[in-house]
């Protein structure tokens, strides 16, 4: 077992976890993307998550954070780009995998970016386009 700081990384999985299902009244994806997102958009942007980070509508949190890039969370947000589109969407100083902050800026980033030519809001997750598109 891999350590960290002398602790086990499953038992700091354990505390993020439950730290994570305290958070947002443990509501979960689906019912934060019925929340943040339009009715037409629900259902293309649930399938942006499983695609990005295999998400389930029933998840309460996501402890999802790519290796190489760093990108957490359902909606696989950047951390050198998560203080200022945050803040921009209401949710300053929050935690990228706070579910419901989460889901705020990937509708934030979604809404935001609605005239892009090609991709429309979806422009933001262009790189995971052969997944979600074919769904």
């Amino acid at each position: 077992m891999v350590h960290r700081n002398g602790y086990p990384l499953m038992l700091s999985k354990l505390l993020l976890v439950t730290a994570l299902t305290s958070v947002g009244g443990c509501s979960s994806l689906g019912e934060l993307v019925s929340v943040f997102f339009a009715p037409e958009d629900r259902d293309q942007m649930l399938q942006v998550a499983e695609c990005e980070s295999s998400a389930d509508a029933d998840d309460t949190y996501s402890v999802a954070i790519n290796p190489k890039s760093k990108a957490a969370g359902w909606y696989q947000h950047l951390p050198q780009y998560w203080d200022d589109r945050s803040t921009a969407a209401g949710f300053a100083g929050a935690h990228v995998l706070n579910p419901v902050a989460n889901v705020a800026v990937a509708a934030h980033l979604y809404y935001g970016q609605d005239s892009n030519e090609r991709w429309g809001g979806l422009s933001h997750w262009w790189p995971s386009y052969q997944c979600w598109e074919t769904q």
